[in-house]
């Protein structure tokens, strides 16, 4: 992964594709997407294929869906304890 602007596309297009399967707006806030444990380990389970990298969750997934800004930064916080990206 080489920068968060590559991160954010990953993001963005895992979450218009969730979006089109829940029938919400592509644009829609992450809260409205992803909105079961199923859908957040939909979220992460199309994190790990993309990224090709296996993410170390605990028991509780940190997505913070608050907004796409939001969700994009505990992604990456993610990557980093995972250590994926430096």
């Amino acid at each position: 992964m080489s920068s968060m602007e590559d991160l954010k596309k990953v993001v963005d297009d895992l979450l218009e594709q969730l979006a089109q399967a829940r029938d919400v707006p592509a644009d829609a806030e992450p809260s409205q997407i992803i909105i079961s444990s199923l859908d957040q380990m939909r979220f992460l389970v199309g994190l790990e294929e993309r990224l090709d990298a296996m993410l170390d969750v605990g028991d509780v997934l940190p997505f913070d869906l608050s907004d796409r800004e939001a969700l994009l930064k505990s992604v990456h916080e993610l990557l980093v304890e995972s250590g994926v990206t430096p």
